[in-house]
């Protein structure tokens, strides 16, 4: 659940849909209206929602993954409308839930423990009755964790997992990500039993967030329902495109609310689960002008992002080493010539960084210098100089600096030109060999659009950072400066 998921509905009076998952009082959504009355659970979203919900009660799916927005209902109906439901139904059910934290996990066990001891239906055990963990006196109940905690000791019938992401700070760290992201595979999936269900709802934060990697990974073995704040092609619900899913309550007027409160970014990934807006995040595809040769006159600036690691296949996924090439334009506009994108071991990509200097100096001459930024740690200073002097046996300039800040604050600059035409890619480079190196034009723009929500941002990295030093005078640059 996210912070922003909180809080009661306005309910209107009931209007029964002409379906039978709502008329039989076997169905979750029967049950929904006859225990819930003051709210309202036939509108479309929960209708579809209810379906999926009741194969999973008679046991024809395993794993569903539901993706709805924020504000749409779906912790009260999903986790703790169906987590009474169930427990209801036969009380030796026994459910862990887990959300991004515990605190939060148990809030909602604590609201499903009151719901059943409100409805006085099932009989609640005095042994273990906390907000973390509570039974019923058939030997069910709730188990409440946060995403990370051990479970190996649980044996679950059903496992809910309500936004396992709570906030933009998390779904940016990738250590963070990949934290839930095992926990959620080798903590909860691998830990399973055969008739164990596992039902995943929550809005999505980030290209790389538990979500996007079960889609990309595991979409074979999921019931997926994906619903947007507003219809895409093809709705699920048989929309028209821009229609809201939840009129009555989440209309246009709130959504364009939404949409100025929260920005292109959160609105693309929290209403309509698309972490990445369609044109582009912080920079549009349209943006990048293209020039059809390299300037022939302006300095020049390489500026490298180094990584040192070879991908091993599977999830390793590393970053690349970097570097992009940059010219200040007499009108004083950025030209990005090309940029060079490998991932190798250390020795090899030292390797590759020679062979580009030569062909660098042998385009260019001495209008091009470069800029690397070291690596950390004292071995990680060593490894730089001992780069920056092999580069400098070839006759480079080679500049270094310890980059500071914040990379999506370091790649303003960068965006705000590239919107006013003043940031141009150039179509035209080859290398000294006559090869065209105009092949990383649409990985760059495809990793810009992404920005800053993608998996890698080593290209953006260093095309801000050859663009900041073509930005100042080179008196000004102010770095540990290496020449011969």
């Amino acid at each position: 659940m996210n912070p922003l998921d909180t809080g009661p509905f306005h309910f209107g009076p009931i209007t029964p849909l002409a379906s039978a998952a709502w008329v039989s009082p076997d169905r979750f959504g029967a049950w929904m209206a006859e225990t819930r009355p003051e709210f309202r659970w036939d509108y479309a979203h929960f209708v579809a929602m209810q379906e999926k919900l009741d194969a999973v009660t008679a046991g024809t799916r395993k794993r569903v993954y539901f993706q709805i927005p924020i504000r749409h209902g779906k912790t009260e109906h999903n986790t703790v409308g169906y987590a009474v439901y169930r427990t209801e139904r036969d009380p030796r059910t026994r459910i862990l839930l887990g959300s991004y934290s515990e605190k939060q996990a148990q809030k909602f066990s604590r609201e499903i423990r009151r719901a059943v001891r409100a409805r006085g239906r099932v009989e609640l055990s005095t042994d273990r009755d906390t907000a973390g963990e509570w039974e019923t006196a058939a030997g069910g109940g709730v188990r409440a964790v946060g995403a990370g905690a051990g479970v190996a000791s649980v044996n679950a019938d059903i496992i809910l997992i309500d936004d396992p992401i709570g906030s933009r700070d998390d779904a940016e760290s990738p250590a963070k990500r990949d934290r839930v992201w095992d926990w959620l595979t080798n903590d909860i999936l691998a830990r399973c039993e055969p008739h164990t269900a596992v039902i995943v709802t929550m809005s999505r934060w980030h290209m790389d967030d538990p979500a996007g990697r079960l889609m990309d990974q595991q979409s074979a073995r999921w019931t997926i329902l994906d619903l947007p704040a507003e219809a895409e092609a093809n709705d699920p619900l048989g929309r028209a495109l821009g229609q809201p899913l939840w009129p009555e309550l989440r209309g246009a007027e709130w959504l364009a609310e939404k949409r100025e409160e929260l920005g292109a970014y959160g609105f693309a990934s929290l209403l309509q689960g698309r972490p990445r807006p369609r044109e582009g995040g912080m920079f549009k595809w349209a943006w990048w002008q293209l020039l059809d040769a390299v300037p022939a006159t302006g300095p020049m600036v390489r500026y490298w992002d180094l990584a040192g690691t070879e991908p091993r296949g599977g999830r390793h996924d590393p970053d690349y080493s970097c570097g992009a090439l940059g010219c200040r334009m007499p009108d004083q506009r950025t030209a990005f010539v090309d940029i060079a994108r490998f991932r190798k071991s250390v020795a090899a990509r030292d390797a590759e960084l020679e062979l580009i200097c030569r062909a660098d100096r042998a385009a260019y001459g001495n209008r091009v210098q470069w800029w690397i930024e070291k690596e950390a740690g004292i071995a990680g200073e060593e490894r730089t100089a001992q780069i920056v002097r092999r580069l400098q046996a070839i006759g480079m300039t080679v500049h270094t600096e310890h980059p500071t800040g914040n990379k999506t604050l370091r790649a303003e600059p960068l965006a705000s030109k590239a919107e006013a035409g003043n940031a141009v890619l150039c179509t035209g480079g080859r290398r000294a060999d006559g090869a065209p190196i105009n092949t990383w034009l649409d990985p760059f723009r495809s990793e810009a659009a992404d920005f800053p929500n993608g998996t890698h941002d080593d290209q953006i990295d260093a095309a801000a950072g050859a663009d900041a030093k073509l930005s100042v005078p080179m008196g000004q640059w102010g770095s540990s400066t290496h020449n011969l």
